[in-house]
């Protein structure tokens, strides 16, 4: 479906260097959330990525040459790992979790965020999540008619998501141009506290600058499993 919209599945690798993962996201380094290698080939490959994000923009950086004029888009679906010390049997077992995510970003003469923010409502609407009552208010606020069409829409009992503006303290928050990021979270049956499932936004002029992208650009990233 996600190629349907026009978007070009990659696959990028699973290592990364710390700048690529943390500073070049404008992100403040916290090696003890990622796997670090103990003795790696050379400078791109000292983590296991913990979002998919660098390998994204990596892919747009190697492709610079071609047209942008109707937009680059590409996604991904994969696994990042993030270190995990609570479920850690011994000593010699390292303590991490993969968790799958989806990710995609848009590149073009605009920035783009009303695609990708498209892209994040059609995910949802793919996995029968509908939108929270604040979110259709919202939308209906400013002129749109996601109200109307939610009597078609298919959607699991109890399973809601919301679009918040992205907490200023968040960690991703350095990623994203000032005033236009958002999350995404979810309520569903059985767990009392929102779900925060990942977050989307136009990208900082300072991030593009680190990937040698030059067109502005927006990008999503959302965890998949608390969806299934």
């Amino acid at each position: 479906e996600i190629g349907r919209a026009g978007y070009t599945e990659v696959l990028t690798h699973g290592l990364c260097s710390v700048h690529d993962n943390f500073t070049a996201l404008g992100r403040a380094v916290k090696q003890e959330s990622a796997v670090s290698l103990s003795n790696p080939a050379n400078v791109e490959y000292e983590v296991v990525r913990t979002t998919l994000l660098p390998g994204l923009l990596k892919t747009l950086q190697h492709n610079r040459s071609a047209s942008f004029t109707s937009g680059m888009k590409y996604f991904e679906i994969s696994d990042i790992v993030l270190a995990d010390n609570k479920h850690a049997i011994t000593e010699t077992i390292v303590g991490a979790k993969n968790v799958r995510r989806v990710s995609a970003v848009y590149a073009g003469p605009t920035s783009g965020f009303e695609i990708v923010h498209g892209l994040v409502d059609r995910i949802m609407t793919l996995t029968e999540v509908a939108p929270g009552g604040d979110y259709i208010k919202a939308t209906q606020g400013a002129g749109g008619s996601m109200g109307e069409e939610e009597q078609f829409r298919v959607s699991r009992d109890g399973w809601t998501y919301e679009v918040k503006a992205l907490d200023e303290d968040a960690e991703e928050i350095g990623t994203y141009f000032p005033g236009r990021a958002a999350m995404v979270t979810l309520r569903k049956p059985g767990v009392e506290e929102e779900i925060v499932l990942g977050t989307f936004g136009i990208l900082h002029p300072n991030v593009l600058k680190n990937f040698d992208v030059s067109y502005p650009a927006s990008v999503m990233e959302l965890d998949l499993a608390p969806l299934l």
